[in-house]
């Protein structure tokens, strides 16, 4: 059984939520403290982390750095913090999603589902390529690694999941819907938000190496620079 270790200090959204994940056959460890965390993860191996951000002790920014220091598990941020910024930071640490308070139970576990999904080692078929390039960009599928100009660029797993995919299709226009749907596991989120700021991370971490292009109302296209 999948273990969900649930760092929350709102007990008005833990006990709910607690019994909400169990139905859904998952086994849930709840964590009131930020200090307390570590401890509790190493204790009970997750399968998956939700994290809220505005935490005593600690705070979900601290402890996203820490655990990706040591592991690779998903986490998924639940908080009421809304800002890009923030956002933006919590995935450049490490983060695979961000969900806002007030949430759906129905809309977390689906994410959470979705997320454990495409964590799971694919098995590669007997022609798919470990290695794929597009210009200076360099992929190594079997590493999780990606290199430009030979230097090696830190990406959380599910950028490079985006970046693999797109440089795969990079010879057509590439639908939302389709990332959605076959990278991030999402099926009824066509307009979430997530994609655009893993977009804006891969755009930020590659600027001059990949050129991603928005085609509004569809999806987007990829090119790679004349300087390149």
């Amino acid at each position: 059984m999948s273990t969900i270790l649930l760092i929350e200090d709102d007990l008005g959204i833990a006990h709910p939520l607690s019994l909400y994940i169990k139905k859904a056959e998952y086994r849930v460890v709840h964590c009131e403290h930020g200090d307390d965390a570590l401890k509790s993860f190493q204790e009970c191996n997750p399968t998956l982390v939700v994290l809220d951000i505005n935490l005593p002790g600690k705070n979900g920014f601290e402890l996203c750095e820490e655990i990706r220091e040591f592991s690779q598990v998903p986490i998924i941020v639940l908080s009421a913090r809304n800002s890009e910024e923030d956002k933006l930071k919590l995935f450049e640490l490490g983060a695979d999603d961000y969900v806002t308070k007030p949430f759906s139970s129905g809309e977390l576990m689906a994410r959470i589902s979705a997320v454990i999904k495409r964590s799971k080692p694919k098995k590669k078929s007997k022609n798919e390529q470990i290695l794929n390039h597009f210009g200076t960009i360099f992929i190594d599928r079997e590493k999780i690694q990606v290199f430009a100009d030979e230097e090696e660029i830190p990406l959380t797993k599910t950028e490079f999941q985006i970046l693999d995919y797109i440089i795969q299709n990079a010879s057509k226009t590439i639908k939302r819907e389709s990332i959605m749907k076959d990278v991030m596991g999402y099926n009824n989120y066509a307009y979430d938000r997530t994609l655009d700021t893993h977009i804006k991370n891969l755009r930020k971490k590659l600027e001059n190496h990949i050129i991603i292009s928005t085609v509004r109302g569809i999806g987007y296209t990829v090119k790679i620079p004349n300087n390149s």
